[in-house]
Order: C-alpha cells, then sequence, then structure tokens
C-alpha cells in the first residue's frame, strides 16, 4: 500500500490551540438530534470551566439538549486562513443548578442576539476537542 501524501495547507490542530482559538470567538453553533432529525442552531457562547456556555429562551434547545451528547463547532475564514474547532460533550441546563461551579457560570457575561424573556443557561461539558486549520 503506498502512503497517503499529506496537504501541506491543512494541519490538525492540537488540544491546546483548540482551546485557545475557541475562546477567541463569541458565536458557534449547537448541533443535536431532535425526533432522529439533526439540527444546528447558532448561539452566542463563552468558554468557562471547561465548558462551552450560552443562554436560551425555551424552546427545541432548551426540551432536547439536556443529558444528551451534542456537538458544538465554531470557526473563522480570512482572506489566507480558515480554521474549524468542534467540540463533542454532554449538555445540561444549569439554569436552576445550586452549587457554587454553575452559579459561577451563570455569572458569564455571554451575550445574546435574541432579548431572552426567560432565559435558560445551557453548559456543554468539553469532553473531546479537535480543529483543522487551512491556509492559502
Amino acid at each position: 500500500m503506498e502512503p497517503v501524501a499529506t496537504d501541506p495547507h491543512k494541519e490538525i490542530l492540537d488540544e491546546a490551540t483548540c482551546r485557545h482559538l475557541l475562546a477567541t470567538q463569541a458565536v458557534g453553533r449547537i448541533a443535536y438530534v431532535w425526533d432522529s432529525e439533526p439540527h444546528i442552531v447558532p448561539v452566542n457562547f463563552v468558554v468557562a470551566d471547561d465548558r462551552i456556555v450560552f443562554r436560551s429562551d425555551p424552546g427545541h434547545k432548551v426540551e432536547h439538549l439536556p443529558l444528551h451528547r451534542v456537538c458544538f463547532e465554531t470557526d473563522h475564514v480570512g482572506e489566507d486562513v480558515a480554521w474549524s474547532v468542534v467540540v463533542y460533550g454532554l449538555a445540561r441546563d444549569v439554569t436552576t443548578a445550586l452549587n457554587e461551579e454553575y452559579e459561577r457560570l451563570r455569572r458569564q457575561d455571554v451575550a445574546t442576539f435574541a432579548t431572552l424573556s426567560d432565559p435558560h443557561w445551557i453548559a456543554v461539558d468539553i469532553e473531546r476537542i479537535e480543529g483543522r486549520r487551512l491556509t492559502h
């Protein structure tokens, strides 16, 4: 079997680089399965305590994310470089959790595009993280 040629314009990112890039962004996409169909929705987020944290109005995300495995992605596309970071983990609704750790998460400054009438706080444990960078 012949060796596979590597692409000099594609770089697989290590965990530290992925975490650094993840923290530079404010908008990402959360992916989950509901009613046997995949869903992907944009969310404003922050990284705190080894978790992705975002707020949401009641609805599909709040009803179907908690205690399910999800995927979260954020990226950047520039003139000469593009990168993507993907996080895999368990989602939790931490809106009413009464321990110090979750109270600290709810104090995070998470921007939002929507006007939230009854905000819920969702945290995704970062269990696995991977990324890649493409250059011209």
